[in-house]
Formats: C-alpha cells, sequence, structure tokens
C-alpha cells in the first residue's frame, strides 16, 4: 500500500462521517521557534532528494517553505500540505510531513490542516500514517498510535 492509496482510504473514513471540526483550539506555544533546515533521513535519502528535484522542477522552493513552516509559519506550512508529487518523491514528502509536525506540534499543525479541503486533509493524512508504518501490515497499530500521538492533526485528517 502507498501513500496515496493510504489517502483514499481517509476519504472513505470521511465521507462516512458527520461534518465536525477540528479539535477543541488550544493557544500554542509563543515562543518563537529557530528555522529548522531539511533533515534528510538516514536511509532512503534518495526519496527525500527526490522530492526536492520535483519541487525545483515546478518552481517550488520546498527547502525555503520548510524552513518557513518550521518557525510555525502557518501560510508555508499549508503550501507544503498543497504540495503534491509523485513517485518515489511522495515517500520523501512524507518524511518531511511527519518531521514538520514533530517540529511546529499537533496542535499548530492541525490548525493549519483545518483550513484545508478535504483532499488535502486525506492526503496529508495518507503521507502521514505512510510514513509510520501504515503500509506494512499493521495498520490497526499505526492508526492507534498515530490517534494517540497526533490527536488533534488525527481528527483532521478524518473529519476533512
Amino acid at each position: 500500500m502507498n501513500a496515496a492509496q493510504i489517502s483514499q482510504r481517509l476519504r472513505a473514513y470521511q465521507s462516512g462521517m458527520m461534518p465536525a471540526s477540528v479539535a477543541p483550539r488550544v493557544a500554542g506555544c509563543s515562543t518563537q521557534l529557530m528555522p529548522t533546515d531539511l533533515r534528510l533521513p538516514e536511509q532512503d535519502s534518495w526519496y527525500a532528494e527526490e522530492v526536492l528535484k520535483q519541487a525545483e522542477q515546478r518552481g517550488f522552493d520546498y527547502r525555503h517553505y520548510y524552513k518557513r513552516a518550521s518557525t510555525r509559519d502557518a501560510d508555508a506550512l499549508r503550501l507544503l500540505m498543497a504540495f503534491v508529487c509523485d513517485g518515489d518523491a511522495t515517500e520523501g514528502h512524507a518524511w518531511f510531513m511527519h518531521e514538520l509536525l514533530d517540529l511546529v506540534g499537533d496542535t499548530f499543525f492541525a490548525d493549519a490542516l483545518a483550513k484545508e479541503n478535504a483532499d488535502t486533509c486525506a492526503m496529508v493524512g495518507g503521507l502521514l500514517l505512510f510514513n509510520m508504518g501504515f503500509d506494512v501490515g499493521y495498520e490497526a497499530e499505526v492508526m492507534a498510535a498515530y490517534s494517540r500521538r497526533y490527536p488533534k492533526t488525527y481528527l483532521a485528517t478524518i473529519a476533512g
């Protein structure tokens, strides 16, 4: 199962749910975060390099928006959420989205995601689940871990 298939499954979950807002808003930390450069995964770094190549071919400065998003710039984060790539680049994009979620926190990430359409929410959810190992046969365990570790982002991805 790949990230696109996981995203399709999330869209199916969304269609069976009643409209709901994302988790209750909680004020985020007011301290300024330092810009963080892309950190390539130690294994399979070529996936990460592929997303940078595809972004560059499309005139999208992925590294620039990642640095901005790492300081809790909601506009930059939303641009990255909406960025669609294909093939091996999807795995790199999944890695970076998960890294950003850990950097900026569940509340901030979920707030930005809640402003996106249902397709983007499902796509981002699919990327995160893929990066957490949803594709290797432990679907129930990964969904449970995802919903516990990132409850607000989880709600944003399934509620759309």
